[in-house]
């Protein structure tokens, strides 16, 4: 049987019979629920999964308007542009992994830059257009697709110019990316200030706050690896500014972004203990880049990784409901958002170990000393044990997928990752190389799957 769970339901219904002069209303389910009685509330967005096409047709069945599906066909489109860039990532990554080719600089940079923008960040923005975008009106649905547009093309450069360019073509290609960042946290606020605010939505708010700071310092450390120098300041305060850029993204952006869409995909419960989670995430970040930037990382190392492991485990707790064992049958594409909620685990353990080498000197990347693959570890366990997982989640909310086909990418999938992982951490070449091809096969499989899911217009039945 194939499914496609609904991810919300909007109805526009016309007031009165036969009279045209009274304006069309927009009510969801949910929403009406909530006044009703927040125990019904819960109860139908615990069932939201198995509900929409019925409801869909019942409302056509009283004489309601079409089901509005706002954004959702922008996010499929956003979806499909961000698979299609992650394939380029795969490839240089399961080339490099199998150590059949050693890429130049110019190809890792290309592999980071494909998976952290070109798949990742196109994604959120697919999260960002469908959680924020339900029963959108038509000025909102053009300002999105404008905005979609903008972001699929943007992208595409910045990834292409660190693919065939070097020199000052990235910082240019960086500020076009950057403008249409800028642009994507206004709407994201705009649309925040008239949204239930949820925990979902103000973790991906701050995400994507996180990641605006993150593309102005890259546009910085474009700026300064092309000339050397960045006009109008000394060299250390350049060198600073730019050589922050990775933590804002890694710890200020990731972590966010993957708390956001994991929360969102679960469902999980609402109230302040979830808030504080999102809040604790991003001050952390932001001490983070202060550490990094004012070459205070032994001072204040030990507040923002407090602050996470305190916020992370705190999470666990609050979606433990969500991520218990029993909540794993039948859970579908839900469980690749269960299994990014442990990776977090994993996640600011490792980032924890790599801030602890780094302040006593054991690991420098800069030079290329120390254990490398533990920081190699930790950005893997970001980009495909946490986002990765929790954006498949995220597609499989939108596309037509095979139960059969979900476990087989999931298993594939997070044990070629976690043979990767042991492998890094190890230096383990042959545990390395066996991962490698299991966890980019797998991939690929996930990607031709999604695509083809993603193209299909009207939900099936069994």
């Amino acid at each position: 049987m194939l499914t496609r769970p609904c991810t919300g339901l909007h109805i526009s219904v016309q007031l009165g019979t036969g009279d045209t002069s009274r304006e069309k209303q927009a009510f969801d389910g949910p929403t009406i629920a909530r006044r009703w009685s927040p125990a019904l509330h819960s109860h139908i967005c615990r069932r939201a999964v198995d509900c929409g096409p019925m409801v869909a047709a019942a409302a056509r069945a009283i004489g309601g308007d079409k089901v509005s599906d706002g954004l959702q066909t922008q996010a499929r489109v956003l979806f499909k542009g961000a698979l299609a860039i992650f394939v380029v990532t795969i490839v240089i990554g399961i080339l490099n992994g199998l150590d059949i080719w050693d890429p130049s600089r110019t190809m890792i940079l290309t592999h980071v830059h494909a998976g952290t923008l070109g798949w990742i960040t196109l994604a959120v923005v697919a999260c960002a257009m469908a959680m924020f975008g339900e029963a959108a009106d038509q000025k909102l649905v053009a300002n999105g697709r404008r905005l979609s547009l903008a972001a699929l093309v943007t992208v595409t450069i910045y990834v292409a110019a660190f693919a065939t360019t070097t020199g000052i073509f990235r910082p240019i290609a960086g500020t076009l990316l950057l403008i249409v960042i800028v642009w994507l946290l206004i709407w994201v606020g705009g649309r925040y200030r008239v949204s239930e605010k949820s925990t979902a939505q103000l973790a991906l708010y701050l995400s994507v706050v996180s990641l605006t700071i993150g593309a102005i310092l890259g546009v910085l450390l474009g700026v300064f690896i092309a000339n050397g120098s960045i006009p109008g300041m000394s060299t250390e305060t350049a060198s600073s500014l730019a050589g922050a850029h990775p933590t804002a993204m890694l710890i200020g952006y990731l972590i966010l972004a993957g708390v956001a869409v994991s929360h969102w995909v679960l469902n999980g419960g609402q109230g302040i203990v979830g808030r504080l989670v999102a809040w604790a995430l991003f001050v952390a970040g932001l001490v983070a880049n202060i550490a990094f930037i004012f070459d205070l990382v032994d001072e204040l190392a030990p507040v923002f990784s407090g602050l996470q492991v305190i916020a992370i485990i705190t999470y666990i707790v609050h979606m433990w409901s969500r991520i218990k064992p029993s909540a794993w049958a039948g859970g579908g594409a839900a469980n690749f958002g269960r299994v990014a909620v442990l990776a977090l685990v994993a996640g600011i353990g490792l980032l924890v170990y790599v801030v602890q080498l780094f302040t006593s000197g054991q690991l420098d990347p800069e030079t290329g000393t120390g254990p490398l693959g533990v920081l190699i570890a930790f950005d893997h366990t970001m980009f495909i044990g946490v986002m990765t997982n929790a954006l498949f989640a995220a597609v499989g909310r939108q596309a037509f997928t095979s139960p059969a086909t979900n476990r087989l990418v999931l298993v594939a999938v997070n044990g070629g990752v976690l043979l990767f992982l042991i492998g890094l951490i190890s230096e383990s070449a042959i545990l390395k190389r066996i991962g490698t091809p299991i966890m980019g096969l797998a991939l690929l499989l996930a990607i031709a799957t999604y695509w083809q899911g993603l193209g299909q217009s009207r939900p099936a039945t069994a």
